[in-house]
């Protein structure tokens, strides 16, 4: 099942590498550190499929996938309860 950001959720990468993610909708902000911007540009790339993103994160890395697709599903669900 491929998942999609909220249409009213809107991201930035900031000049000090960190992501900005505002959500319209419920007017909630977070910024990300380098991991969760990486996390986030990896999912863009791969059309929002997690075991994608950790695969390329992983070759980038030199870590393993599935520790890796663990952390972006932990990431993912963080959002997804902050969302409701």
């Amino acid at each position: 099942m491929t998942r999609r950001p909220d249409p009213e959720l809107t991201a930035q990468v900031r000049p000090d590498g960190y992501l900005e993610l505002f959500c319209r909708r419920t007017g909630k902000r977070h910024r990300c550190g380098p991991r969760g911007t990486t996390m986030w540009l990896a999912l863009q790339r791969s059309d929002w499929e997690p075991e994608l993103a950790a695969d390329e994160i992983s070759l980038q890395l030199g870590v393993d996938p599935d520790s890796i697709r663990c952390d972006i599903e932990a990431w993912l669900s963080h959002f997804r309860e902050a969302g409701k």
